[in-house]
């Protein structure tokens, strides 16, 4: 079973929220040490503009699927870096504000994924028949 897609969805999805709010936060902690050790793996300059991309727009989803790709694929070949990153993300994702929400019977639930949002959030189904009179 290939695992890097699964840690680089993770790592992508606990640093996302730490570029969100800003420069102050990812500068302390494990937040950085996490957001550095990412950002040592991509090497090239073309690399290094999909994390400068990241940096300048953390929410846009297409820019994490891109930094998720190339970070699954950077990780593939250093077993040593899953090891340390590993090591690192579970003290990252408890510093990560989560909220956990259970729906149980909606047609509407994809199983095992993980979903990041922010804003304002509806649950469920807006759709409402037309009377007919």
């Amino acid at each position: 079973m290939d695992v890097q897609p699964d840690l680089a969805s993770t790592v992508i999805s606990v640093i996302v929220p730490f570029l969100i709010k800003g420069g102050e936060e990812i500068a302390k902690g494990v937040g950085k040490e996490l957001l550095d050790l990412v950002k040592s793996l991509f090497t090239s300059a073309k690399d290094k503009a999909i994390v400068q991309e990241l940096e300048q727009k953390p929410e846009d989803q297409r820019v994490q699927g891109k930094a998720e790709l190339k970070l699954a694929e950077l990780i593939e070949n250093r077993p040593d870096v899953a090891e340390q990153i590993n090591k690192i993300l579970p003290k990252a994702q408890s510093e990560v504000e989560r909220v956990t929400i259970l729906i149980r019977n909606s047609k509407n639930v994809i199983v095992s994924s993980q979903i990041s949002a922010g804003g304002d959030i509806t649950v469920g189904d807006t759709f409402q028949p037309k009377k007919h009179e």
